[in-house]
């Protein structure tokens, strides 16, 4: 009876201990966790190991993986709910509406590291252009909005113009991406002219030129009785006959001759230039001149007596002579007399010297 019981006892005992290890190693894989990370296979993890997965870490709590944060691209650990700063943005841990790790955008970033929120504007390095912080649904996003115009004071957005110094500017984003102050135009006396365009200025016709990636302001003609004139083309004013003249860093109105009336007709005598007007007896000799600031005049270089044919006698205006004829025992006055257009030959009797030769100088006779 005694040895039944001991055996009857010995069983419980070994039940009960067969159910308590049990037990102990169902409790043991409840607080395990089933994962692949750290670069492995799916395998078991032990309460409290650290797994990575991805760019997310996380801790084996109770057989589930806890959130603990994210890797940066340097794989640095951030813990959740922390921020950091990566190609010019700042992000957030986070957890989503999901429940899951992930990145959330929370500010944008300066070259200098600054933050910017949404919203916030900021000039680059150089203070040529500037930026802006805006908010892209679920990302924020760094944009170029304009430029800075040339006082370094104010904005201008992209594609909008700006005056300054005489030229017209517009904010550009060219194809490689560069922004910038861009000529567009030129501005004169408060009216703009795009490229190509052109205006006077007082005596002179411009264009609007695009030079070098930059606007100029290009001489290329000159403003005369209401017309434009270019390079090398003449007008008459006055009786003086202007040539255009433009060259690099200079421009003219130069004199470059006289404009008289000759055998009924408009004609350009150039500076230096020597013509007659005559009839059989004598001729009258002139020349156009320069005639102080930039102008011309015809002067009456004198008068030539003709004797058969031939140039003998040559006066000066205001000068009288004797002459003795060839050959022959006439002798003759002559005076180059001036009138209000040159001078004109007086050819006359001695007898008369002293009535036609009042107010004239005395010559020596001389040929030419």
């Amino acid at each position: 009876m005694m040895q039944n019981s001991f055996v009857l006892l010995l069983s419980i005992i070994l039940c009960i201990s067969t159910s308590t290890a049990f037990l102990a190693d169902k409790g043991a894989a409840r607080s395990r966790c089933w994962t692949s990370g750290n670069g492995r296979a799916a395998q078991w993890w032990q309460e409290g190991d650290e797994v990575t997965r991805g760019k997310f870490f996380y801790a084996c709590r109770r057989g589930q993986l806890e959130p603990l944060g994210c890797l940066s691209s340097d794989e640095k650990k951030v813990p959740l709910g922390h921020t950091f700063q990566q190609d010019g943005y700042e992000f957030i841990c986070q957890l989503g509406s999901d429940g899951y790790l992930e990145f959330g955008y929370n500010a944008c970033v300066g070259a200098d590291g600054r933050t910017y929120q949404k919203g916030e504007t900021w000039t680059d390095a150089k203070n040529t252009y500037y930026f802006r912080c805006r908010d892209d649904g679920r990302v924020v996003k760094t944009t170029i909005e304009g430029c800075i115009a040339h006082d370094k004071q104010r904005r201008v957005p992209l594609g909008q113009t700006d005056d300054f110094n005489g030229y017209t500017y517009k904010c550009q984003q060219k194809t490689s991406g560069v922004v910038q102050m861009c000529s567009v135009g030129c501005i004169h006396d408060g009216v703009k002219y795009t490229i190509g365009q052109q205006y006077r200025d007082n005596d002179y016709l411009f264009y609007c030129k695009l030079q070098g990636g930059k606007c100029t302001k290009q001489c290329i003609g000159c403003v005369a009785n209401g017309q434009n004139l270019y390079d090398g083309q003449r007008y008459k004013r006055d009786g003086t006959t202007y040539q255009c003249e433009i060259r690099p860093g200079k421009r003219s109105h130069r004199a470059v001759g006289c404009s008289i009336v000759e055998n009924g007709r408009d004609v350009n005598k150039v500076i230096g230039c020597r013509w007659y007007e005559q009839n059989p007896d004598w001729k009258i000799e002139k020349t156009c001149e320069t005639d102080g600031d930039n102008r011309a005049k015809v002067t009456t270089v004198g008068c030539i007596y003709k004797y058969k044919g031939f140039d003998r006698i040559f006066l000066e205006p205001g000068r009288y002579t004797i002459w003795n004829l060839p050959k022959q025992k006439e002798v003759v006055g002559l005076a180059c007399r001036p009138t209000g257009d040159g001078a004109e030959l007086s050819v006359f009797d001695v007898s008369r010297l002293d009535q036609l030769t009042a107010g004239l100088t005395y010559d020596m006779p001389r040929g030419k």
